[in-house]
């Protein structure tokens, strides 16, 4: 009878093979959840609506820190599930909006755009440990805002919301929302063709 032994470098090899092939797996199927450049047609239609109910709510409070006041919002939009929440008043619509557009925002990565101007929000960081929506913080932030931008109904709408936590400021020499490639796509690509060519080579070392 024989007996199969396969080496520990053999072993090591496979092990790599199989995480650079989870790894290009995740990376495809995130690039496929959002489009490559803003303002092209929408995966989902209902995608601004979301983006309504989580960012610009009926009833967010003004001029209060409660955490009452706050943690009442949550339970009633049901999102005590996201960690970090950023709010904007109602009457800030129209100018989130308008981030979608060639005037009110620069083209940042992929379907992103970023405000060309500073916005005033509400973000709120919960503790996933309390449950029950307990918030950890509530602060007043003032930053350019970074969106996901796609077109519903042939109008380009904001559709996610980026955080941007190192207070990036819009690129003038980037095209406006929506008028070109961010190069987005572009990068994506590379990082695939990166990863394909990681795999056949760990192939070869295996094999």
């Amino acid at each position: 009878m024989q007996v199969c032994v396969i080496s520990t470098q053999k072993l090591f090899g496979m092990a790599v093979l199989a995480f650079l092939l989870l790894t290009f797996g995740l990376s495809l199927a995130s690039s496929q959840n959002t489009n490559p450049n803003s303002c092209m047609q929408a995966k989902h239609n209902n995608a601004h609506n979301t983006f309504l109910k989580r960012h610009l709510p009926e009833g967010v409070p003004v001029g209060t820190m409660d955490q009452n006041v706050w943690g009442k919002l949550l339970r009633q939009i049901k999102t005590c599930g996201r960690p970090t929440q950023s709010f904007f008043h109602s009457s800030q619509r129209e100018l989130v909006e308008h981030v979608c557009t060639k005037s009110g925002g620069k083209a940042f990565s992929g379907n992103l755009c970023i405000s060309k101007k500073p916005f005033n929000f509400i973000t709120v960081r919960l503790n996933m440990d309390e449950g029950m929506c307990g918030i950890k913080s509530i602060r007043n932030e003032t930053k350019h805002i970074i969106l996901g931008c796609d077109k519903i109904e042939n109008v380009c709408q904001p559709v996610h919301f980026e955080g941007n936590p190192t207070s990036r400021e819009p690129d003038n020499n980037l095209p406006d929302c929506g008028e070109a490639a961010t190069g987005g796509s572009g990068s994506r690509l590379f990082v695939h063709s990166a990863v394909l060519f990681t795999v056949f080579i760990a192939l070869a070392f295996v094999w």
